[in-house]
């Protein structure tokens, strides 16, 4: 027995007076509730509020345990984004970096005015002021896992404050070139990823 649109509608705005503010977190737990209770209006051959009603008094403590606080980082973001870093794929565009600035006098290109540093500094405030638009005014509403991505962008750009910054004098050596490079390369195409299996992910259930 399928659950209509409204029925569909009446469990997610349970969740969401519920306070389970982030999308993502919510959608799976929408699809999970949503499969239980059409197992147990056919099994029980109950009516739609009569299941919910039924599953909620019992379950409900259970399901609501998968939602997140509001911290500002996310363990299980920042692991999945290192697993990402070891993707081979991800090695090879590390490798690719690196014998770039090994073969090429990158000072060349800068000057004392603009540097390295500085423009590595701009990318990552592109980086944060895109993200920012892109929740406010395209995506509207909470992601979780895209939410704690800012918090991991902010672990890259004090790391990158440290390393790069520690002799100002000097050009970065080429290590540390190549693996700031390659981080943030690595988060721009791990964010696209993430945005592309929600919007995905998403069209599962029409609210």
């Amino acid at each position: 027995m399928k659950l209509t649109a409204e029925n569909i509608k009446f469990i997610d705005n349970y969740l969401k007076n519920s306070e389970v503010i982030y999308y993502d977190i919510r959608i799976e737990m929408l699809d999970h509730v949503a499969t239980a209770i059409e197992q147990k209006m056919q099994t029980e051959n109950l009516d739609f509020y009569d299941a919910f009603k039924s599953y909620m008094v019992v379950n409900k403590k259970e399901i609501l345990k998968g939602n997140k606080f509001w911290s500002v980082y996310s363990k299980d973001t920042i692991l999945n984004f290192l697993k990402f870093l070891m993707h081979p794929v991800m090695i090879m565009t590390g490798l690719s970096f690196y014998f770039f600035y090994e073969n090429i006098e990158i000072t060349n290109y800068f000057s004392e005015s603009f540097t390295i540093r500085n423009l590595f500094f701009v990318v990552m405030m592109i980086l944060a002021f895109f993200q920012l638009i892109y929740f406010h005014l395209i995506l509207k509403q909470r992601f979780f896992v895209l939410e704690k991505l800012g918090g991991l962008l902010a672990i890259i750009y004090y790391l990158q404050m440290f390393f790069m910054n520690q002799h100002e004098d000097e050009t970065p050596s080429i290590i540390t070139l190549t693996l700031f490079s390659y981080v943030m390369i690595a988060y721009l195409l791990y964010f696209i990823k993430e945005v592309y299996k929600f919007n995905t992910y998403k069209k599962q259930f029409v609210l």
